[in-house]
């Protein structure tokens, strides 16, 4: 592993991306890490907003036999990762997000498809308090982190997504069924009413899990309807 640690830099995807090329030549699995992101990118190009206490790192990762799986396998292996080295419990919201246990976005997952043998990965996660007064307006289900409590220095936040980074590397979940199934058991909207906003057209239904693909199977109308590049709101 090829580790690059920053004390402030604008995004460690941007950089990732953008210096690939020369980093492959220390290591196929590289990640980079940061203190403070000044230009963090979520998903579908949004900003990724940085807070004091929180994780920001960016990885390769060979992507998973069902490459549009791989930002699922991420998410899972994060939550046991996090429960097994610190006992902290977040859950997930699909496709990509992480949620305190009381349902607020504490954190995120973005992977970008390289090559057959490369992704970039992003992480985020909000895991000490933080200072925001408002929360943002674009947080459907509110600002969150995952303790009050956690202060995090330099040092850890080096420290804590290398342990992640390495744990990923060394259990990745190449079963769809069992991926399919530990989705399902750390899913916080499992059973629940959501939204799915799908290119502009809302559907409202039951949520019931992610098919072979990672999509989204929800029931709308006694019919299982499956929806694979959308975003989705938890109703109740």
């Amino acid at each position: 592993m090829y580790h690059t640690h920053f004390n402030t830099i604008h995004s460690t995807q941007i950089y990732l991306r953008d210096n690939l090329v020369e980093l492959k030549t220390h290591d196929d699995d590289i990640l980079i890490t940061t203190s403070e992101q000044t230009l963090g990118i979520g998903r579908k190009g949004s900003q990724w907003d940085s807070y004091t206490n929180s994780l920001a790192m960016s990885f390769t990762l060979k992507p998973n036999p069902v490459p549009t799986l791989t930002p699922i396998e991420i998410g899972v292996l994060a939550t046991l990762f996090l429960k097994s080295e610190y006992d902290i419990s977040i859950k997930l919201k699909w496709p990509n997000d992480l949620l305190t246990s009381y349902g607020f976005k504490c954190g995120g997952i973005i992977a970008q498809y390289i090559d057959t043998e490369t992704v970039i990965a992003g992480l985020g996660l909000n895991l000490g308090s933080h200072s925001a007064s408002d929360v943002p307006a674009h947080y459907k289900h509110g600002l969150g982190n995952v303790s009050d409590t956690i202060i995090l220095t330099s040092y850890d936040q080096k420290l804590i997504p290398a342990k992640l980074y390495q744990y990923i590397l060394a259990n990745r979940i190449s079963d769809t069924a069992d991926l399919q199934n530990r989705f399902y058991n750390a899913c916080i909207h499992i059973e629940k009413i959501v939204d799915v906003d799908d290119d502009g057209e809302n559907y409202t239904g039951k949520f019931k899990g992610i098919g072979k693909n990672g999509e989204a199977l929800v029931e709308i109308d006694n019919e299982t309807r499956s929806f694979l590049a959308s975003s989705l709101k938890i109703i109740n």
